[in-house]
């Protein structure tokens, strides 16, 4: 039998679990957030009071950390790339409505309400120029992206417990500084978006646990190519009006580990987080492709820590079209 077909049965087999997986992973509409629950209600006399104090509040965060909560917002608006991408993967692209197929559009809903509210917040600030900001938006969703995972849902559920650990990271460390200086609304609000992306989190390595249970050498097998050619962030593609693809995530990479919201050192404290999570080290039943794969795995981390404590990051901030350097 072909990976094709292995992958599709093995996809197949485990379907039949994903409605319990909705249940325990995802919220329902009726009880999760909506972004009016962080906003101002325009429908009260209040409205404008509270917009004065958004602005307000705004002029006591630094222009670094516009910047990433931009990246942030356009990041997480660019959804209609991820949920084509994922409908695409073998084993969830049945014309018929499937179990993995709901697990999709349900985990779209849920992220979908993380650009909603992170856009709204923005164009209540004052500090961003929003008409650069939506022409990166649409770009970003044009240009679309090529994370290395094809339309195999090994890889492509490693990518996913790998980018959700990442996005909670950085929504967290977020929430953080806005604390730090005492918008405690907008911390409140990233903070229970990066508590959104654990859950997510948690559900996709649950996917991939499950995958190493019934099939572990060619997950090893996944999990090992995937690490070899570097997790690429969905932002990788982004650009400002006028530039060309990728230009702009070399210097928002840059703006984010400066002030220490994703550094080199997460990227790999995350895969050790998937190694100890998966425990690697005690996966039996490998051929021996697979088993010099986890030896590759096992030692990786190590040699990464090293490599990343050579990086120099720019002290100076780069000038984005995004934010008024005020």
């Amino acid at each position: 039998m072909s990976l094709k077909n292995v992958r599709l049965e093995v996809m197949k087999h485990l379907e039949k679990d994903v409605e319990g997986l909705i249940q325990k992973y995802l919220i329902p509409v009726e009880d999760i957030w909506q972004p009016t629950d962080f906003l101002p209600d325009s429908t009260k006399d209040s409205f404008y009071e509270e917009v004065r104090e958004i602005r307000e509040l705004s002029k006591e965060l630094p222009y670094d950390f516009w910047v990433v909560l931009v990246g942030d917002m356009i990041t997480e608006e660019a959804l209609p790339t991820y949920e084509s991408w994922l409908m695409d993967v073998e084993g969830v692209d049945q014309v018929s409505r499937n179990g993995w197929s709901k697990w999709v559009s349900q985990w779209t809903g849920e992220e979908n309400r993380h650009g909603d509210v992170l856009n709204k917040y923005l164009y209540l600030s004052g500090r961003v120029n929003m008409r650069e900001v939506e022409k990166t938006t649409q770009h970003l969703i044009n240009d679309g992206f090529d994370i290395g995972t094809d339309r195999d849902p090994y890889k492509n559920f490693v990518y996913t417990s790998f980018q959700e650990l990442a996005t909670y990271i950085s929504h967290n460390r977020v929430a953080k500084i806005a604390k730090k200086k005492g918008n405690k609304q907008l911390a409140k609000m990233c903070r229970i978006i990066s508590g959104d992306e654990m859950r997510h989190h948690h559900a996709y390595s649950d996917f991939v646990e499950r995958i190493f249970a019934v099939d572990p050498s060619q997950m090893m097998m996944a999990f090992n190519d995937m690490m070899k050619r570097k997790i690429t962030m969905p932002a990788h593609f982004l650009r400002e009006s006028g530039d060309k693809i990728g230009t702009a995530f070399e210097e928002f990479s840059n703006t984010a580990q400066r002030i220490g919201v994703y550094t080199s050192n997460d990227y790999v404290d995350i895969l050790q987080k998937l190694i100890d999570r998966w425990d690697i080290g005690n996966i039996t039943d490998l051929n021996e492709e697979a088993e010099k794969a986890r030896d590759y795995l096992m030692k990786l981390p190590k040699r990464m820590y090293r490599l990343s404590e050579r990086i120099k990051i720019p002290e100076n901030s780069f000038q984005f079209k995004w934010v008024d350097p005020a």
